[in-house]
């Protein structure tokens, strides 16, 4: 498994296709996702994956109807478990969900390249998580003019951190990218051929 994951892992780079462009050492150097291509492959997701859950949630609503109602924190974890499925499984085993394929969009670790383990995605998403729930709550209190209390601004500090982080770092990493050890980087187009 490991080979294969190194094999069709970024690494954008082990051998050289081509069309990348060559670094000092004669590796092809990593071209690194721009903020607003990982936004577009971000609103997508966000799309799949709550369609999904919409489908996986009609059942429940069903027997809902016919049992009685079910504590709304278990719809919540159910919820979060659907999210975490779908991003850390396609992370972790592919470096790249639906979303991100048609931009030739790849998770892979910062240090060799290869995709997240387990683990490692699981971080990233959690730090993910906790700055898309803080950007959900921003959004709303502005649209509802509660923004002049600290819990507002404390939380606006989430998403505003994590942006600055990939404006200013030097491998363009989120606050969730630099937790875990990650980088995000665009295929070239023979990469993707070779998939």
């Amino acid at each position: 498994m490991s080979s294969d994951r190194t094999e069709r892992g970024v690494a954008a780079g082990k051998q050289n296709q081509g069309d990348v462009p060559t670094g000092q050492e004669g590796r092809p150097q990593v071209v690194l996702a721009g903020i607003m291509v990982r936004f577009a492959a971000a609103v997508y997701d966000l799309g799949l994956v709550f369609a999904l859950a919409f489908l996986i949630f009609i059942p429940i609503t069903a027997a809902e109807q016919a049992l009685g109602s079910m504590p709304q924190w278990i719809k919540g974890v159910l919820a979060l478990a659907i999210f975490w499925a779908y991003f850390t499984g396609f992370w972790s085993r592919s470096g790249e969900t639906t979303g991100m394929r048609p931009w030739r969009l790849l998770v892979v670790t910062a240090d060799d390249g290869e995709f997240p383990t387990s683990l490692v995605a699981s971080i990233r998403f959690a730090v993910l998580m906790l700055t898309w729930l803080a950007s959900a709550f921003v959004i709303l209190s502005i649209l509802t003019g509660k923004t002049q209390n600290t819990t507002y601004a404390t939380v606006a500090l989430l998403p505003l951190l994590s942006l600055v982080c990939l404006a200013l770092t030097k491998k363009r990493q989120a606050l969730h990218d630099l937790l875990a050890g990650c980088i995000v980087v665009r295929q070239s187009a023979a990469e993707n051929k070779s998939r």
